[in-house]
């Protein structure tokens, strides 16, 4: 595969750098490049037969939002393509450009721009979530910011030294050093953009609880919660089932009876995890093992999750009388 500097394969888009920390900023907004998102994803190890799942980018980019902080639901997602929609969408808002070889993307870029500046004038949310890598955006960004919005970059994270980037494409590390913050797609979020797979991008509360919060901050800050696994089929053995027993059965004694008998009741009548459980233990887990995990391993502790939950029903009385 080529690597992503090879620019002669590509005129115009270009790798991505990601970084971040978490903070608060109230309600997010996306601006989408279909182009360049489609690119990216076509960069990854698992690239797309075919076109991007448009009806998940909406959950992709909420997840992206609390990654980055955002302290309400993402409002919408713009969507800046030159292809006809097939279906509409929820919440995700097409705005339809020529193609980009008819005028090398000046319109994407211009509509695009005026969009994010009307957002920052008219006070329409705190934070953008902004994915195109066009460096003639960088005036429009720059009125944003001094409007008061943050703009977030979205990238992959595949280019990870800023050095080498500025080095070989300049433009594309200037736009990034414009934004205020940088978030990477992680593997979840390419496997639902690619394939569908929308498994751990739940719709989860836009307030997590203080402890999670931390963690999450913790580990976006860190990168944890951004890096790929350093060996994505990486199998759970003897001792790693051992350790993330000990915190599932830790979790699961310190859950309330009325806590038990709700998940008990909800486990029965779905087949996986709810969200909110699943994102609260695969932040301890990881916490735990001070790595990612694998997608065999998530599947095991999801696994493990069900069978601790569903091993014994609780007494109904007993969380009534709590």
């Amino acid at each position: 595969m080529k690597t992503k500097f090879h620019l002669n394969k590509r005129p115009h888009l270009r790798p991505a750098f990601g970084s971040g920390a978490g903070a608060e900023f109230g309600q997010a907004v996306a601006l989408i490049d279909e182009r360049y998102l489609s690119w990216l994803a076509k960069q990854q190890p698992h690239p797309p037969e075919d076109g991007l799942h448009r009806d998940l980018l909406q959950a992709v980019f909420s997840h992206l939002a609390r990654l980055c902080g955002a302290d309400a639901a993402l409002l919408r997602s713009y969507l800046y393509t030159d292809q006809q929609p097939s279906q509409l969408l929820d919440d995700v808002v097409l705005r339809m450009v020529p193609a980009h070889a008819s005028d090398g993307g000046a319109a994407l870029v211009r509509t695009l721009g005026l969009e994010l500046t009307q957002l920052a004038s008219r006070g329409g949310c705190a934070l953008a979530l902004l994915a195109s890598d066009d460096e003639r955006l960088i005036p429009y960004i720059d009125e944003a910011q001094w409007r008061g919005l943050k703009v977030v970059m979205v990238t992959d994270a595949s280019a990870q030294d800023f050095g080498r980037l500025m080095a070989e494409d300049p433009s594309w590390a200037r736009l990034l050093m414009q934004a205020d913050r940088r978030v990477s797609l992680n593997e979840a979020a390419w496997a639902a953009l690619n394939h569908g797979q929308a498994e751990g991008l739940g719709h989860t509360p836009t307030r997590l609880p203080q402890a999670e919060r931390r963690e999450f901050e913790y580990e976006h800050e860190h990168g944890a919660a951004l890096g790929e696994p350093v060996h994505a089929d990486q199998q759970p053995d003897g001792a790693w089932l051992e350790q993330v027993q000990q915190v599932i059965d830790e979790w699961w004694r310190e859950e309330t009876p009325h806590a038990r008998l709700d998940l008990y009741e909800e486990m029965q009548s779905s087949q996986g995890v709810p969200p909110e459980t699943d994102r609260h233990l695969l932040l301890r887990v990881r916490r735990g093992l001070g790595r990612t995990l694998s997608f065999p391993e998530k599947k095991a502790m999801r696994e493990m999750i069900r069978a601790a939950v569903l091993a014994q029903s609780p007494v109904a009385d007993e969380a009534l009388d709590h």
